[in-house]
C-alpha cells in the first residue's frame, strides 16, 4: 500500500517529469494493485482451504510466466468460481464463501490474480485475470456458478465466452462495463490533464494492439436469455458509473438485477441484504 501511495502522490504533479517518465508513472497508477493485509477471519478461512498454484503468460508486460495462487474449499461436484476485483484478493469474498460452505456437494474455487493479493507480479491487467480464469477452468472443469466483483465480473464474461463455457448461474457484483471509463476515473482522481490521458491511451493501444475502448462488455457479451445472469449494483457507486450499466441492462432485459443503494462498491460483496438475497433466491435454485 505504501508504494501505491507514492505513485498516487507523484501522479498529482506531473509537471516536472518528461514524457517517458509520465507514461511510466501512469502505467503504474493504472496497473499497480495495492495490497491490503488479511484480516484475522480471512486468514482463518484461507487456512481451511486447499491451496494450489497455476501459471499464465504475461504477454504484454514481462513476457514471462507468472504464478498465481488459488484456494479450494470442499470436494463436491458443484463447482463455484469466484473472481475478485481490482487490487482485491480471494479472501475478500470471505462473507460469500462462508455462506456457500453451508451448502452440500460444492467445491468453491477462488484465486488471487497475478499482481493481486498473495500472487507475485509488479503490474497486473485485465488480460491476466481472463487467462487465470481460463486456466482454472482448464484444470478443474466447468463451474456451475461463476461470481465476479468489479473488474473480476468483466473478466468472467470475457473468459467464459472465450472458453465457450456457459455456467448455470452467473453473478456479477458492481461490474465494470467500460474499462476506459474506469481508467479515466483513476486518472481524474489525481487531476491528470486531458492531453496526458490521451497520450496514455495511445501508449495503451500500442501495447495491447487495440484501444482501451474495445474492452467494453457490449463488445464481448454474446450471452442470451438462456443464461441465468444476475447483477447486483449500487446506483451511487463511485468507482464504476451506473449510467453505463443502465444502458447495458436496457439492451438485455432478461438479465435480472438489484440496486443496493448506498452499499458502496467495495462493501457490496459483504452487504447483508445482498447475501440474504443470494442465499434465499439464487444459490438454492442452482445448487
Amino acid at each position: 500500500m505504501k508504494q501505491y501511495r507514492q505513485i498516487y502522490q507523484q501522479a498529482k504533479d506531473l509537471s516536472q517529469l518528461d514524457k517517458q517518465a509520465i507514461d511510466d508513472l501512469l502505467w503504474k497508477l493504472i496497473c499497480y494493485a495495492p495490497k491490503m493485509p488479511l484480516r484475522l477471519t480471512q486468514e482463518e478461512l484461507l487456512n481451511k482451504a486447499v491451496s494450489f498454484q497455476l501459471s499464465v503468460t504475461d504477454t504484454y508486460f514481462t513476457g514471462k510466466e507468472l504464478i498465481f495462487n488459488g484456494f479450494k474449499w470442499g470436494t463436491g461436484n458443484r463447482k463455484i468460481l469466484l473472481t475478485h476485483g481490482w487490487s482485491s484478493k480471494a479472501a475478500d469474498f470471505s462473507a460469500i464463501i462462508e455462506e456457500l460452505l453451508k451448502f452440500e456437494d460444492v467445491e468453491i474455487i477462488a484465486f488471487d490474480a497475478p499482481g493481486n493479493g498473495s500472487s507475485p507480479a509488479e503490474l497486473s491487467n485485465l488480460i491476466l485475470y481472463i487467462e487465470s480464469i481460463k486456466e482454472i477452468i482448464n484444470q478443474y472443469g466447468k463451474p456451475a456458478i461463476v461470481i465476479g466483483h468489479s473488474l473480476g465480473a468483466m473478466a468472467n464474461v470475457i473468459a467464459l465466452q472465450q472458453a465457450e463455457v456457459k455456467p448455470d448461474l452467473l453473478i456479477s457484483i458492481a461490474p465494470v462495463i467500460k474499462l476506459k471509463a474506469l481508467f479515466c476515473n483513476m486518472m481524474n482522481s489525481v487531476n491528470v490533464p486531458q492531453d496526458l490521458q490521451d497520450n496514455f491511451f495511445e501508449s495503451f493501444q500500442a501495447t495491447f494492439q487495440r484501444p482501451a475502448s474495445d474492452y467494453d462488455l457490449d463488445t464481448y457479451y454474446n450471452f442470451d436469455q438462456t443464461l441465468n445472469h444476475w447483477i447486483a449494483f449500487d446506483e451511487d457507486d463511485k468507482v464504476v458509473d451506473s449510467v453505463y450499466l443502465s444502458t447495458f441492462l436496457k439492451d438485455r432485459p432478461w438479465i435480472k438485477s438489484e440496486n443496493y443503494k448506498g452499499a458502496g462498491h467495495e462493501k457490496l460483496i459483504r452487504h447483508p441484504p445482498l447475501l440474504n438475497d443470494l442465499i434465499r433466491d439464487y444459490f438454492p435454485i442452482t445448487l
